[in-house]
């Protein structure tokens, strides 16, 4: 068996490995020195840092940093639906749609009022919606034998 890393036996000094990886670790420091020596590190390490002193620091530092952070009023949620909330949401979703319908009119040539300096819409431009659009290749057969109603 391969010699385990330091995590593992730092975990096995913590006390946080499962009981089979733990059973396992302990085989394998019974007849590798080298991993015992480590672990009695570990553990002499863990000892030394529980015996430091814990030191206070005089003053509470959340309170300080709490005063100097500038004071909000707390605006209550008003509870329930509101129209001016969803107006630009609803605004946009309608522009969306509007400007959608036109666009497709115009692809169509049932538009409306198309300016005199464009031609008008060609209803041939409305094969790219066909099973197959213009220049497209034809997976399967009967999609391509399908009527067009277009000219």
């Amino acid at each position: 068996m391969t010699c385990p890393r330091t995590e593992d036996l730092s975990a096995l000094v913590d006390h946080v490995l499962s009981a089979r990886r733990q059973a396992t670790l302990q085989r394998h420091l019974r007849a590798c020195l080298i991993c015992g020596q480590q672990l009695q590190a570990l553990q002499a390490l863990r000892q030394q840092l529980h015996a430091l002193p814990s030191p206070t620091l005089g003053f509470d530092l959340a309170a300080q940093l709490h005063d100097r952070l500038p004071r909000r009023a707390v605006q209550p949620r008003r509870a329930g639906w509101s129209l001016l909330g969803w107006m630009p949401t609803g605004l946009a979703a309608g522009a969306a749609l509007a400007s959608g319908l036109w666009l497709g009119g115009l692809l169509l040539g049932t538009g409306a009022a198309i300016p005199t300096t464009f031609a008008a819409a060609d209803p041939a431009m409305a094969r790219v919606f066909d099973p197959v659009p213009p220049g497209g290749l034809c997976v399967a057969t009967e999609i391509c034998r399908l009527p067009r109603n277009l000219p």
